[in-house]
């Protein structure tokens, strides 16, 4: 048995144990590509844009007080215009984003984040909804595609130059059979290269070994960063938290009218106020983070491994390279719509592969 014949078992025998696994993680990444785009419709994140002032921290509790007394305030997600702000609540075992409108600051939609079909398609793609073990499913599953793309590109590799031809183009006019051979190989070929990213994106993710040993490679693990504290000893009776995120959070958007602004609200005694500075396509390796005393309102500064995007290890840079790499965000609507066709094709790879092994088994009359 030569080398090619050996890889062709491979991929056959992957191919058929795991092509179920296959369509289910590839067809959820697919829809779940587009999930910022799904929820501004199903979770009401929509206004009519007003030239008005957008309402405060300070009124996004009141309404939640009001309206939803068991949620626990985290964070105020200021976005443009148009959309409401979204409450991140934790409450009742679980976390909701509660959507409020930016300038009246009444309640427009709540949402359990364990529940709904976009969260349920995100689980899925993400644990097949079975927890840990599904996790684990899901990423040694990943490993093993990676395997089908290396040895589907051998495969695909053309002899000759008469057959190179035949590779990059579907003949839609042939029969039934040679026209699923063709999906199959040509549409493969295309998305191979945005789908070995994809994977090996995945893999970093679901494997501690891989990160560990980017980690010692990058030189992280001898980096020793500072923690953002606030101090208890500044702690006064007559201090307002809320007055000091309205602040913070009217600075910020002055400050960066063009990105989105997120607020957190600190619990414990020595936890910082967080902002983060986003871009609108959510992309995480140039976003910024800024700490302040909840207390005093005062900048803290230091060397922190979550900081100014400028001043980001290597690692810390990559490893968030890698979450916008895999979501498509890194290259906006281009960026996603490509993840999504992507997606879309290896979804397709193991109905159109096994349709290739059914032709051949019953023409060898097995």
């Amino acid at each position: 048995m030569n080398f090619k014949k050996l890889l062709g078992l491979i991929h056959l025998w992957i191919g058929l144990i795991l092509g179920l696994l296959f369509f289910v993680i590839a067809f959820s990444g697919a829809i779940y590509t587009w999930a910022q785009e799904i929820s501004a419709i199903i979770y009401h994140q929509k206004v009519e844009p007003k030239q008005q002032s957008l309402v405060s921290v300070s009124t996004l509790k009141a309404t939640i007080d009001r309206e939803f007394p068991d949620g626990d305030f985290r964070t105020a997600f200021y976005r443009d215009n148009a959309s409401t702000i979204e409450v991140l609540l934790y409450g009742q075992g679980t976390y909701y984003h509660a959507q409020i409108n930016p300038y009246t600051g009444d309640f427009v939609h709540l949402q359990d984040m364990n529940k709904g079909w976009l969260n349920y398609v995100k689980f899925i793609h993400r644990n097949l909804m079975l927890g840990k073990i599904g996790q684990q499913i899901v990423h040694w599953g990943t490993l093993l595609f990676l395997i089908m793309i290396i040895t589907s590109m051998v495969l695909w590799w053309p002899v000759n130059k008469a057959v190179r031809n035949q590779r990059f183009t579907i003949k839609w006019g042939a029969s039934t059979k040679k026209l699923n051979y063709d999906i199959h190989n040509v549409l493969g070929f295309y998305a191979i290269f945005i789908l070995m990213f994809t994977a090996l994106t995945g893999i970093f993710w679901g494997f501690g070994v891989v990160k560990n040993t980017f980690k010692e490679a990058t030189g992280e693990n001898e980096i020793v960063y500072d923690t953002p504290k606030s101090n208890k000893q500044e702690f006064h009776e007559s201090f307002n938290q809320f007055a000091i995120l309205d602040s913070l959070a009217l600075e910020f958007r002055k400050r960066y009218p063009s990105k989105f602004i997120r607020i957190s609200n600190p619990h414990e005694a020595t936890d910082p106020i967080i902002v983060n500075v986003i871009e609108p396509e959510l992309v995480a390796f140039n976003a910024d983070h800024f700490y302040f005393d909840r207390y005093t309102g005062k900048q803290i500064n230091g060397h922190f491994q979550h900081g100014l995007h400028s001043d980001a290890s290597l690692f810390t840079t990559i490893s968030a390279l890698i979450y916008d790499i895999h979501l498509g965000v890194i290259l906006a609507f281009p960026g996603k719509l490509l993840v999504f066709l992507a997606s879309l094709i290896a979804a397709s790879l193991p109905v159109t592969g096994f349709i290739v092994w059914l032709g051949k088994r019953k023409k060898s009359g097995f």
